[in-house]
Formats: C-alpha cells, structure tokens, sequence
C-alpha cells in the first residue's frame, strides 16, 4: 500500500523481470509503461543490488454511470444485475463483454464507477434460477435488456465516458417474458440417485454470461424455476468419492420442461508422459514439472479449470479434465529456454488439434515432447524518422489463417521496448507474418477479421527448429 503522500517501495527482490499494476477504488488501474488505456505496459528489469527509483505513476480518475431499473409497473427492481459492456473482438466475432457490473438496490438504483476512457453500452440482466417455490403461479420473467430498453445489440444506445466524466440518471424499464420451470432427476453410471450432488445451470450469449448452482435432493431430484427462454447448459458433479459428472444442452422455450434427465459418469482421464531427447536432456536443470489441460474449444467461463498435476519421478502424470471436449496440455515450471514441441497420442501429432476427450473415456499413450531448441526472433522498431519506436506493438501471426484462433501457439504480441527492441522465443517452426503496429485493441491480436486487413502490409518470414531471425521493422498505424 502507498502510503499518505503515495510513495511506495518494494525491497529484497531477486534479479529479474518484473511487471507493476497499481489500482485504487474510483480511479482507472493501469501497469507501468501503459500508453494508452486498455493496452499493456512494460516490464522492468531489475538487477542483482541495483536500484530503480522515481517509477512513478499518474492515475485518472475513472469514469461513472448511474441510473434507475424499473419493472412494467414503474415499481423498481432490485438484485438486477446492471452491466456496462464494450464491444471487443472475440472467437473472430465482436461482442459485447462486461467490463464491471454492479447490482440495483430496493430502490432500483445502481452506480458503477472506475471506468476507464471509452465507448460502453448499458444492459440489465434479471437472474432467478433457483429452486423457487415450486406452487407459486407467478411465472414472469425479464430478458437480458441493453439501454434504452431493447433486446437487440444494434438497436442499443452507445455511451462515450470520458476520464472522471459522469452519466447520470439513466432510467430503463424491463418489458416481461413468461419464464418456466425445469424439473428432472441426476443419477449415476449405476443408475442411482445423486443425492446432494452440485447442478449448476448456465448461459451464454453475444451479450451475457451466467451462472448458478444448487443441490440436487437426496433422491436424485432438481428444480429450476424463473427460467427464460434460451440456450442453457446443465451441469451436475458428484461431491462424494463416486466422482461423477454430467453435461447436457438444454433449449428453453415458452413452456415448461419435465423429465430432464441427467446420467453422470466417471471423469475422463488423460495419462501420458514426457518425452525429452536424450541428447537435450543432460542440459536440462533438475526441476519438478506439473501439467493441467486447457479447452482447445470456443472459451467457456462459467466453469473451472482443474488444477495442476505433479508429474512423477518417471515423468508420467494423469489428468482428469473438468469438461469434455478438445483439450491441449500445458507443462509448467519449465526452464528458461525449453518449451513443448509437440503433443501425440499414440504417435499422432495432435499438438494443433488438441485430444478430443469424450465422456467416460480414459486416453492413454500420450506424450508431450519438451525441447529447448527454440526458436528466437529479435530486432527493432523503428519510426518514421528513422529512430527507435517507443510506442508501439509488435505482432506475430501465421500464415496459415486456420491457426488464427484465440490461444494459438504461433501467435505472439507484444510492446516494444524503450529502444524499440524487440525479442520472443519459442514461436514453432512455421511460416509467419510480422508488423509494428501504433496501437492495438485487446482481441484484435486474434481477430481474423484484423489480422487480414493488416496482412498486406506486414512482413513474411519463416522459422526452422532453433533457428534465430533478426528483423528490422517500421511502424505502421492503424486505420
């Protein structure tokens, strides 16, 4: 914490790299080196003994939006969940993502404040999943709304904040939806019940993401009430030592729906190894290494990623997933230059593709291949007059447009540094494109849309396995 005049100090620290973030309530975080709001900073690099003073930093103040929710009535809503949202490009699409949300009081009222510069739009969010009371006739509902009241993003009302800039007084009434009641049973691979096993129900759209939890009864049986029409995915986990999970898409409709049922079965399982070659493996440090999976899958947020696994004193590990689907395996703790080379089951390269785990399955034969082979581009940026570029960014994609996905592994961005040098490690071997950008929205590193306008005017280049490239590079900006 800064202390009464905002000084700050950090003491002891080893050698090394280092990344600051400083926030306060009601002002705009950022990291140090940050240029302009929403990009990245710089990282600073701190030797053994030495001491970097005078890191100071200049927070604004952030922005505000207020406003009331009432119902069809004019009586106020409250518990609803007011978001403000900004347009961001993601899985190759824009949509609208919730940048902080806050909800309504007994009088309807909401505030949300800390905004940073920018264009929000304003959406309302009404959630009562739950079992309810199962006798009440009371079946009404309310979509999710974007101000001034409309369900349809490109009819919605775009606000520009500026820094410590207020929006007051937004006043949006909700138009009623008949919302139904889901009933069912969740039983095991054995036919039993899954008494007090965790349902979680959720929802994902261009505009919101939601989800909520209960118990299932001793007997296996679940209710959800107040549901509105959409698309929704149940969930069901056992929470005893049968371990046993269940995962069904679900429509919903203007009527209700019985008779769900739900059978779980075992987790999937992934056991394997490492594979590193003998000839490299001498220069390895000695480590321990853990490993996790990750979907290769379009993103989903509502549920969580399983944690790490030690990998054994034979490097063979086994992971159990938390969701089905294609899946990629991360190595962790991996020394300084070593990196994955590839990933095979049963030797077939799937290091692209990912495993695709099916439910109740258990894979075994995998190998993730480490090398420390890596490959190394480095150079400098340079500006218009010839000089080093300071601010900019530094964009590495595949040529290959397939590989133009969220998290792929051959595509890299960066800010330059105070030199404007430039350096990354560990792309795979491929053919590549690279540009010097002035500035860059988040997403737009993987929005294909992006990418193939600024093709044209970036650099080509290709990488064989340890291979070290030196570029030079000229900003261009972005229209």
């Amino acid at each position: 914490m800064t202390d009464a005049d905002g000084a700050y100090e950090f003491t002891a620290l080893p050698a090394g790299r280092y990344n600051l973030f400083i926030s306060k309530a009601g002002y705009v975080g950022a990291p140090w080196g940050q240029q302009r709001t929403g990009e990245g900073g710089e990282p600073i690099d701190a030797a053994a003994g030495q001491t970097i003073d005078h890191v100071d930093f200049a927070l604004q103040r952030g922005g505000v939006i207020t406003g009331r929710i009432f119902d069809e009535f004019g009586e106020p809503l409250s518990g609803i969940q007011v978001s403000v949202m900004r347009s961001q490009p993601m899985n190759g699409q824009r949509q609208l993502m919730a940048m902080s949300s806050e909800q309504t009081n007994d009088l309807g009222e909401f505030r949300i404040y800390g905004l940073a510069p920018g264009q929000y739009y304003v959406q309302a969010a009404w959630r009562r999943f739950g079992p309810g009371d199962p006798t009440s006739p009371d079946r009404t509902g309310y979509p999710p709304t974007l101000f001034p009241g409309t369900t349809d993003a490109g009819a919605a009302q775009r606000f520009t904040i500026g820094a410590g800039q207020t929006i007051g007084d937004l006043v949006m009434a909700l138009s009623p939806i008949k919302a139904v009641r889901v009933e069912g049973t969740a039983i095991d691979s054995n036919g039993r019940p899954l008494a007090n096993a965790l349902l979680t129900i959720s929802q994902e759209t261009s505009t919101s993401g939601y989800s909520s939890g209960q118990s299932v009864s001793p007997e296996g049986k679940f209710t959800l009430t107040n549901v509105t029409p959409g698309e929704y995915t149940l969930r069901v986990q056992t929470n005893d030592d049968r371990k046993q999970v269940a995962t069904m898409k679900l429509a919903v409709g203007a009527e209700d729906i019985r008779d769900v049922r739900l059978v779980a079965s075992p987790p999937s399982t992934i056991s394997g190894r490492i594979v590193i070659d003998p000839a490299q493996a001498a220069s390895m440090p000695v480590t321990t290494f853990s490993v996790s999976t990750y979907s290769v899958d379009p993103p989903v947020t509502v549920y969580i990623s399983a944690p790490p696994v030690r990998v054994a004193e034979d490097l063979t590990f086994e992971l159990t997933p938390p969701s089905i689907g294609r899946h990629a395996i991360s190595v962790i703790n991996l020394p300084t230059g070593w990196s994955v080379r590839s990933l095979r089951v049963n030797n077939i390269d799937v290091t692209d593709e990912g495993i695709e785990l099916k439910p109740n399955e258990r894979i075994s034969g995998v190998e993730v291949e480490l090398t420390n082979k890596a490959t190394t581009i480095s150079g400098i940026v340079k500006d218009g007059r010839g000089g080093p570029a300071k601010e900019c960014w530094t964009l590495v994609f595949p040529v290959d447009s397939k590989r133009w996905k969220p998290n792929s592994r051959y595509m890299r961005a960066w800010r330059a540094a105070e030199d404007g040098r430039f350096r990354a490690a560990g792309l795979p071997p491929s053919d590549y494109y690279i540009i010097a950008l002035d500035k860059m929205e988040p997403g737009q590193n993987n929005d294909p849309e992006f990418l193939e306008r600024i093709r044209p005017r970036a650099t080509s280049f290709s990488l064989v396995e340890g291979e070290t490239k030196t570029l030079e590079l000229k900003v261009n900006m972005v229209f």
